[in-house]
C-alpha cells in the first residue's frame, strides 16, 4: 500500500515540475501582469483542476516562478574557476536570447518587489545576496583581497543589471557594449595588482617531490 502511495506521489511531483517549467515559460513570454491560474492552464495545456492541485493559489505559483527565474538570472555557480574572462562569460550568457528572456522577467519581478509585496521583495533580496556572494567568492579566487570582494561584487552586479536594463529598453547594442567593455577594462586595471592565492600541490606532484 505504501509503495502505491509513494508511486503516485512521485508521478504527481514529476508532473508538478513539468507544469512549473511550462508556467515559467508562459511568464517569460507574457510577464507576470494579468497572470491567472486559468490562463496558465490554457497555455500549458492542463486542466484548471490540475494546476490547482499542484499550486493551490496564484500567489504560490508566482512565488515558485519567481524563485526559478531568479535562480537562473545571472547564473554563476558553474562558472569555471580558471575562466580567463569571467565577466565576459557572464555578459555573454545574460545577453544571449535565453539570457535576455530571464533578465527581462527578473527586471519586472524587481519592479513588482518594490511595491508592497513582501514575498517578492524577500525572494529578490535573497537572490541578490546569493549572486553577490558567488561573485565575491570568484573574485577572491582571482586574487581580490577578501575585505574588498563583497563591495566590488555588489558594484559589478549593480552595474551589470543597469546595463542590461538599458540594453533591453533601448536595444542600443553598440553603446551598451562599449560601456560594458569600459567596466571590464576597469576591473582588469584593478585586478592587475592582485595575487591569486596559491593552490595546494596535487597528490601526484607531492609524491614526485618525496621520491
Amino acid at each position: 500500500m505504501n509503495e502505491h502511495v509513494d508511486g503516485r506521489k512521485l508521478r504527481f511531483e514529476h508532473r508538478r515540475a513539468e507544469v512549473l517549467r511550462a508556467a515559467t515559460e508562459h511568464a517569460l513570454d507574457h510577464g507576470l501582469a494579468g497572470l491567472s491560474l486559468r490562463k496558465v492552464a490554457q497555455t500549458v495545456g492542463v486542466s484548471h483542476a490540475t494546476l490547482v492541485h499542484h499550486f493551490s493559489t496564484k500567489d504560490e505559483l508566482v512565488a515558485e516562478i519567481v524563485d526559478l527565474v531568479l535562480a537562473r538570472s545571472l547564473a554563476l555557480p558553474d562558472l569555471a574557476d580558471d575562466d580567463p574572462e569571467p565577466l565576459e562569460t557572464i555578459w555573454q550568457r545574460a545577453t544571449s536570447d535565453t539570457g535576455r528572456r530571464y533578465i527581462r522577467l527578473f527586471t519586472a519581478i524587481t519592479g513588482h518587489a518594490m511595491h508592497d509585496n513582501p514575498r517578492l521583495r524577500d525572494a529578490v533580496a535573497r537572490s541578490m545576496r546569493q549572486r553577490t556572494a558567488l561573485l565575491a567568492a570568484g573574485l577572491v579566487r582571482h586574487g581580490c583581497p577578501e575585505p574588498e570582494a563583497t563591495a566590488l561584487a555588489t558594484s559589478l552586479l549593480s552595474t551589470l543589471r543597469g546595463l542590461l536594463v538599458d540594453l533591453l529598453v533601448t536595444a542600443d547594442e553598440e553603446r551598451v557594449r562599449a560601456a560594458f567593455e569600459d567596466l571590464a577594462a576597469e576591473l582588469d586595471r584593478r585586478g592587475a595588482h592582485w595575487q591569486p592565492p596559491a593552490r595546494p600541490p596535487s597528490p601526484s606532484a607531492t609524491d614526485e617531490v618525496r621520491s
